[in-house]
């Protein structure tokens, strides 16, 4: 269907398969321009993003995405539905392997060409999240929230149970201070 063409309800469509131009969520490889507006990360960003991580260490898909989300407060937060094909590209190309990790899931690590890969980048260039750092989301006060937020979620998802229940305080006394804010 084109832009022009009326749908079954009566309405316009906007354009093929209903989607609109520049829709998605931030979260799913999208980002804020500087006037508020949606832009795709650059090609490459995602592939680059994991070889640079699984430098650091091994992961599975969804260690590389709260690893990113974490990396940019929040602002960016590639989708399973991005990850996984992104990986299994490089893993085609030979610059990572996966293997089954005996809880199920598929631990991905760099080969010596991916290694080497990492190792011929420009030691000087920023890393593929960092062109978040130039943007800014709605604030100061936003940008500490959503920094707050991806660092809970990683203590929720990875953290101890002592690890849980000290973040809780934490979170409690600071939830405190904002009502006193508030109250003036």
């Amino acid at each position: 269907m084109h832009s022009t063409e009326r749908t079954e309800g009566g309405r316009y469509g906007r354009g093929r398969r209903g989607s609109r131009r520049g829709a998605g969520m931030v979260g799913e490889g999208h980002k804020r321009g500087p006037h508020g507006g949606r832009r795709r990360m650059r090609r490459g960003a995602l592939a680059e993003s994991a070889l640079v991580l699984l430098a650091q260490r091994d992961m599975h898909g969804y260690e590389l995405i709260s690893e990113i989300e974490e990396r940019t407060q929040g602002r960016w937060r590639p989708s399973a539905g991005t990850v996984y094909p992104a990986l299994a590209r490089l893993e085609e190309k030979g610059l990572v392997v996966g293997t089954d990790s005996p809880d199920g899931k598929r631990q991905y690590s760099l080969t010596e060409a991916g290694r080497e890969r990492v190792s011929n980048r420009d030691p000087d260039a920023p890393a593929p999240w960092d062109e978040f750092g130039e943007m800014r989301v709605g604030g100061d006060l936003r940008s500490a929230v959503a920094e707050i937020a991806g660092q809970a979620r990683q203590i929720g998802r990875f953290g101890t149970e002592d690890q849980r229940k000290a973040a809780v305080e934490v979170l409690d006394k600071a939830k405190a201070e904002l009502y006193r804010i508030l109250a003036g």
